[in-house]
């Protein structure tokens, strides 16, 4: 996109955009210090699975709020799609959290870790001063 194509983007549009790619970079933060707290809990002190468990609400639902970010700022699909995968993998780290198929949270954690990465190189030029 050239500057001239960006000046007659409303603003909203690029807002949204912007909130995007910060809470993409939020969510790939949040991922991290997860995946952190489960392996402090599992080879530390196992006191600590309290604060895995309360910290996934507190940033869960990222994702929705990026899949109508990306709606709002017209993402390309990978983008939007994406974030809303997201939450799907999210909702599946519930399950597997509970159940038989627990041996597949941390690979899902894997995966969660991977999708939101894409999410914040795709949306990282969003973040660039355009001069």
């Amino acid at each position: 996109m050239n500057l001239e194509a960006i000046k007659k983007e409303p603003s909203r549009v690029r807002y949204c955009r912007l909130a995007y790619s910060i809470l993409a970079f939020v969510l790939l933060i949040c991922i991290i210090v997860q995946v952190y707290l489960a392996g402090v809990a599992l080879f530390g002190n196992s006191e600590l699975w309290k604060y895995h468990r309360s910290f996934v609400p507190m940033f869960g639902y990222i994702t929705l709020i990026l899949f109508i970010l990306g709606i709002i700022g017209k993402l390309n699909r990978k983008m939007i799609w994406g974030s809303l995968g997201l939450f799907v993998l999210i909702s599946f780290q519930y399950i597997t959290a509970l159940h038989i198929a627990s041996a597949l949270h941390p690979v899902l954690s894997l995966a969660l870790f991977w999708g939101s990465l894409v999410l914040v190189r795709g949306s990282y030029p969003f973040l660039m001063k355009r001069k």
